[in-house]
């Protein structure tokens, strides 16, 4: 007992902590990963040019300090948990590319103020950017390979024609800097024109680093309004992640971010004491607009959050499971002391001792290993719990540890009660009583989830979603004990009929001894189901988030925002490893039927190229629906309306067919012909996946659970039908790209390039990778294998005392069977057969439960949150582990004959038969 209760009492008191741990780590990972393409905070403000009293000379400005002390005022004003995990990236200020050449061709030069360009260090010839004068050519500092794709030389002169303002101005080459070996700072990712050019049709594109002097230089040279951006990064520490990790620090955390934008616009342009009107901006002597400030931690945070909660959930899966068996060895080892100890209880109650008499002696006996196991449990747990955490609450360990040491006693006196003063009912019946009452607890349980759904606790843990797998192991258990006796009867009754005896003994002690290793059939049931169903959570979830990566992808790579005509750009088409472009555009619009007057509120309609989706992805199910409906092009309607054919998504029901829909498109001058209905799995199509997430996202609004959003009605349209619609019809475009091996530095450059800011760019290798190292899923899978090894150590030491418990008797049989002549391999063969039918009942029922809890939970355990993707993943099995649980305890059945049989040799007749022992 005090070995099973030290273990759950480190896992009851360290596991909320050590769980709390792994998802700040999570968190943590999350928001890097996240910031890895776009900072989570980025405030921005418009700089007006200088103030005619400010207009001295830029070599001594102090816009550079400046700049970086509003940053400063900014996170000052962040509030708990924000504060000290929000973190100061960079302070930009970039101008509008100019026209100029170079040996290379004409081309155009960004300049860029970034307060974490390289340092002088980083310079393999030259310096960084010197100071500007109000007149005179401006330093500018480009990278190694820009040098050597532009032939540019230390000193030259380049004279700058800015596209959009009306001025020139020279700059000289101050140096060239080298970028580390990894590349891997948020500078190289952002602004992927100032590691290398670009080069396209019309010219090269290239990024070159100034100081903060040359921005007053060019704005007093005729330079017109630019944009100061501040970008902060959210970097948690341990303790910080860990607290920000749980159910209430992720509220505190979303609402400090919401506050933040408020608190540092607040302090950036104070309000006036009446709080109508904004106090004149300023810095460095620009005045300014005020403070725009674009977070992305609210949604960071709401992602994270609806997946944390099912993570919690399939990890109190593991924790129930371990409680399961550790109560169940606890119970098995109460027996094991009774059954010792039976011929001295009843010498104790001859002597008139009674059953409370001897249940308190017992409750006396086991009070110091229960409260030994308590405190030893409680001593592991501190420290186990990650350095600045603390423990979790001692009173469910406590209370685990009161059931405990009321065990023995309770059985103690259950077994030495006087019967004889009131009737009772048959044996039989009390069993059938037990065992209706707990297939009854089962199915009231299930249904109750399902009936509930997903909600379930705030608290973080779902105990009742947590305890209905634990009661599914005792319904099988309960179903097993009755079913697995019946064919080994028959068995036995077939054996009668052989020559041996082996098989008609073993087989019959094997089907009466059923009820006795219930408790251990219970154990290795709960055991075996748990792993399995952690092996195929995990498993389905593993492959759900690969699936759905892939989905959202789309292709190879993805640019949203480009293609709005309806091709695809050329900067695009020249990236290295490009093969094939498919431009996906489309609009949403209120359709209404001509038939029956049915109106459809909001209907995505989308174009593709058919043809040219095929030949890109010969699987596509979306080419193949469009390509088997046929060419067909707009036409003219009776009315002068332009109808164009569509293939309509399931919701409209294949009585769709023939019937025209008229739009709100083109001043309601353009139709739809409805010519055949999609498939359903039309949707999990890649191309469809950025446009159907996107859909989702906004469908879902601010907040919301785009997982839990209806897809909107779709209409699909072959390319050449999808002509008609303008770029002012399209609310929505991508280009999809596929090639083997994309150059995704070059992409990013062209990407940039092609839809600026607003864009987005998506690479499948790296949504793939994103996917394949997720903390959340890593911390579900080492709760599951942790909880497996301490379920399997509980396990084997209750299958022990299990097998101490009856070892005598069957000692006492195969001492008799020696003696009648029976060989040492014969009662090998003995003891195999009367352990097998308990370890393949085991084996059937707990890869039955493990595999059957997800459908029978149903809607109260949802993994798409978990994965994303068009809809729930399908469950995959682990086979491997399943296939290893099996042969372990296969090894463990092998193993306990081999050592009965080993000490049945070395144990004399002696020993276990007694002159006057019944025959």
């Amino acid at each position: 007992m005090f070995a099973v209760v030290a273990v759950l009492t480190a896992v009851i008191v360290a596991g909320p902590p050590v769980l709390d741990r792994m998802a700040g780590d999570a968190l943590a990972a999350r928001a890097a990963d996240a910031q890895a393409a776009r900072t989570l905070v980025r405030q921005s403000a418009v700089l007006h040019r200088l103030d005619e009293r400010a207009q001295a000379d830029p070599a001594r400005s102090t816009l550079a300090p400046e700049l970086a002390a509003a940053g400063r005022q900014f996170l000052r004003t962040a509030k708990a948990p924000l504060s000290g995990a929000l973190r100061h990236q960079s302070t930009r200020v970039e101008v509008a590319p100019a026209g100029t050449s170079t040996a290379a061709g004409p081309g155009q030069l960004a300049l860029l103020y970034a307060d974490d360009a390289p340092a002088r260090a980083a310079y393999v010839q030259g310096g960084p950017p010197g100071r500007a004068g109000r007149d005179g050519p401006i330093d500018v500092a480009v990278s190694v390979r820009t040098r050597d794709a532009l032939h540019l030389a230390l000193g030259q002169i380049l004279d700058l024609e800015p596209v959009s303002d009306h001025y020139r101005t020279p700059a000289r080459v101050s140096g060239f800097f080298a970028l580390p070996p990894d590349a891997e700072a948020p500078l190289w990712r952002q602004e992927p024109l100032l590691e290398r050019p670009s080069g396209g049709a019309g010219g090269w594109r290239a990024q070159a680093v100034v100081d903060a002097s040359a921005l007053d230089a060019l704005q007093l040279r005729g330079a017109g309004d630019l944009t100061v951006t501040w970008q902060s990064v959210l970097r948690p520490d341990g303790a910080a992640a860990t607290r920000m990790a749980t159910p209430g620090g992720l509220v505190a955390l979303s609402r400090a971010a919401e506050a933040y934008a408020v608190s540092s616009g607040d302090r950036y342009c104070p309000p006036d004491e009446g709080g109508y009107t904004i106090v004149a901006c300023s810095v460095a002597g620009h005045g300014t607009e005020t403070l725009d400030t674009a977070d992305d931690i609210p949604l960071l945070v709401q992602d994270f959050g609806a997946e944390r909660e099912q993570a919690r959930t399939l990890e109190s899966f593991a924790l129930a499971g371990l409680l399961a068996v550790g109560l169940a060895t606890v119970v098995v080892t109460a027996r094991l002391a009774l059954h010792r100890r039976a011929a001295a209880q009843a010498l104790q109650r001859a002597r008139g001792a009674s059953a409370a008499d001897l249940a308190l002696l017992r409750l006396l006996q086991t009070a110091p290993a229960a409260l030994l196991g308590l405190l030893a449990g409680l001593v592991a747990a501190g420290l186990l719990a990650p350095p600045g955490t603390s423990p979790g609450s001692a009173l469910p360990a406590v209370a685990l540890a009161a059931v405990a040491w009321l065990v023995l006693p309770a059985l103690t006196w259950v077994a030495l009660r006087d019967r004889g003063r009131r009737e009772h009912p048959p044996r039989g019946t009390r069993r059938l009583t037990i065992e209706a009452g707990v297939l009854a607890l089962a199915v009231a349980g299930v249904l109750a989830l399902r009936s509930r759904g997903s909600a379930g606790s705030a608290s973080g843990i779902d105990l009742q979603l947590a305890a209905v797998p634990a009661v599914l192991g005792l319904a099988a258990v309960v179903l097993l004990v009755r079913a697995y006796p019946l064919p080994l009867r028959l068995l036995a009754r077939a054996a009668r009929r052989g020559r041996g005896a082996v098989g008609t003994i073993g087989l019959s002690r094997a089907a009466g001894e059923a009820p006795r290793h219930a408790l251990a059939l219970l154990v290795l049931v709960t055991t075996l189901s748990t792993a399995v169903f952690g092996g195929l959570v995990s498993r389905t979830v593993a492959d759900g988030r690969r699936a759905a990566a892939v989905w959202t992808a789309g292709a190879d790579a993805t640019v949203v925002g480009a293609g709005r005509d309806g091709t695809a750009e050329a900067d695009l088409l020249h990236v290295p490893g490009v093969r094939r472009a498919v431009v996906l555009r489309g609009t949403t619009s209120r359709l209404v039927s001509g038939r029956d007057g049915t109106s459809w509120g909001r209907v995505r309609i989308a174009g593709v190229d058919a043809a040219g989706l095929h030949a890109a992805a010969p699987g596509s199910v979306l080419a193949r629906a469009l390509l088997a409906a046929g060419p067909a092009r707009a036409s003219t309607g009776a009315d002068g309306r332009i109808v164009l054919p569509a293939l309509a998504s399931a919701e409209f029901g294949t009585a769709a067919v023939g019937d025209v829909y008229a739009s709100a498109l083109h001043n309601s001058h353009v139709s739809f012909r409805i010519v055949g209905v999609l498939g359903d799995a039309v949707r999990e199509d890649p191309a469809l996946g950025p446009l159907t997430a996107t859909d989702a996202a906004r469908t879902a609004g601010p907040g919301g659970d785009p997982t839990a959003a209806a897809p909107l009605p779709m209409l699909m349209l072959d390319a050449a039908a999808a002509a008609v619609l303008t770029r002012h019809d399209t609310d929505y475009s991508q280009v999809l790209l596929y090639g083997p091996r994309l150059d995704a530095a070059a992409l990013h450059v062209a990407a940039a390039r092609v839809t600026g800011p607003t864009g987005e760019l998506v690479l499948r290798d790296e949504e793939l990778a994103a996917a394949g190292h997720d903390g959340l899923l890593s911390g579900v899978r080492r709760v599951y294998a942790a909880g497996t090894a301490l379920s399997v150590l509980l396990a084997l030491l209750a299958l022990v005392l299990e097998l101490l418990t009856t070892a005598r008797e069957r000692g006492r049989t195969a001492s008799r069977l020696r003696t009648l002549g029976l060989p040492t391999r014969s009662l090998a063969a003995l003891e195999a057969l009367e352990l097998l039918p308990m370890a393949l009942a085991a084996v059937a029922g707990g890869v039955a439960v493990g595999l059957a809890t997800p459908t029978v939970l149903g809607p109260a355990l949802t993994l798409r949150r978990f994965t994303g993707g068009p809809q729930a993943p399908p469950l995959h099995t682990d086979y491997l582990l399943t296939a290893a649980l099996g042969a372990g305890l296969a090894a463990l059945v092998v193993a306990t004959v081999a050592a009965e049989t080993w000490l049945g040799r070395r144990r004399g007749l002696g020993a276990v038969l007694r002159l006057g022992d019944p025959a």
